[in-house]
């Protein structure tokens, strides 16, 4: 007898052809496919087919189809959207412990970034999103955000002085671009390119590889490496859809969630310098900032890091903290 139900708990995916139709997972995403979080998206998608003998697949929805970021966050609630992938930045209204990885010029690697992500207390801060009726599978990512503007090529601080600059509707985002003098515009990501276009705005701060996927660099002159925000995101499906699945699916969906984060990892590590070398034969010019004035960029945020962990418990702050310590040049 125990055999027997094993093996049909081992069954219930592979034989659920007929609920297969039920189980399409409608998946929405505000960038294009060729990006890197496109082809992250289609690797999810492959790996929930496989695992779960096609009894639950994905049907992805690139370029904000279905919304963009706030409105696919909404559709979700709803159970409009089965699932999507928004940024940290954007779910902090929700759940503003995220707002702990929106802190600018926390992370010095991807690697330090990764290993905070799948700490007991990055998983804490993923498990606060289920009480408003999504589920937070695990961490993806775009790259570290850098500027990009029309004006003047950045290598200072004085340099980003008054730049109207485009950014996330996040509070961290815009107090601290302020903070380092710039003109902070949050605008949806759909309407950032024709705002660059016809000079609404000066720049944008986004990761690189958006800036290739997004074709800014028509409309855009300068980059500079400031590496000044992450850009992490939450892959989350709707709770409407997760109570629907057999726990075998549950388990085989996160699965496909985790591998995915890897490959996500990679392709933006694989991609990172013939992405600037493509911007550079475009005819955008990229600059670095030097370690002494970057030093600056980050005195000049401290206040707005102060303010943040004032938010929170200082036991919540102080192991958050240590995790990225702990974690510090790997």
């Amino acid at each position: 007898m125990t055999n027997f139900k094993a093996a049909t708990a081992a069954s219930l995916i592979v034989l659920g052809a007929t609920a297969a139709q039920a189980d399409v997972i409608k998946f929405s995403y505000p960038v294009a496919e060729d990006s890197t979080m496109g082809q992250t998206v289609n690797k999810f998608a492959e790996l929930v087919e496989a695992k779960t003998g096609g009894a639950v697949t994905v049907k992805a929805f690139p370029s904000a189809q279905l919304g963009n970021e706030i409105q696919s966050i909404s559709a979700a609630q709803g159970g409009i959207v089965e699932a999507a992938v928004t940024t940290t930045a954007g779910l902090a209204a929700m759940v503003p412990e995220f707002d702990m990885f929106n802190a600018p010029f926390t992370f010095d690697s991807y690697a330090q970034l990764d290993a905070v992500t799948r700490s007991a207390v990055g998983n804490d801060i993923l498990s606060k999103l289920e009480p408003n009726n999504i589920v937070g599978l695990c961490y993806w990512d775009y790259g570290f955000r850098n500027i990009t503007n029309n004006k003047r090529p950045v290598k200072t601080l004085e340099d980003v002085s008054g730049l109207r600059v485009r950014t996330i509707q996040n509070a961290v985002y815009i107090d601290s671009l302020q903070a380092m003098g710039m003109n902070p515009t949050p605008l949806p990501f759909p309407e950032t390119f024709t705002a660059l276009e016809t000079g609404a705005i000066d720049g944008n701060e986004i990761a690189n590889d958006v800036t290739r996927a997004g074709s800014f660099f028509e409309v855009q002159k300068y980059l500079t490496e400031t590496r000044h925000f992450t850009t992490l995101s939450v892959m989350y499906v709707s709770k409407k859809l997760w109570d629907g699945l057999e726990p075998a699916e549950q388990t085989a969906v996160r699965e496909a969630c985790l591998e995915t984060s890897e490959f996500n990892r990679q392709i933006i590590n694989d991609g990172a310098q013939g992405t600037l070398d493509f911007l550079a034969e475009k005819g955008m010019q990229i600059d670095e900032i030097a370690p002494e004035e970057l030093a600056r960029f980050r005195t000049a945020v401290a206040p707005v890091v102060e303010k943040i962990n004032a938010r929170f418990d200082p036991a919540f702050v102080q192991a958050f903290k240590a995790e990225v310590e702990a974690n510090k040049g790997n």
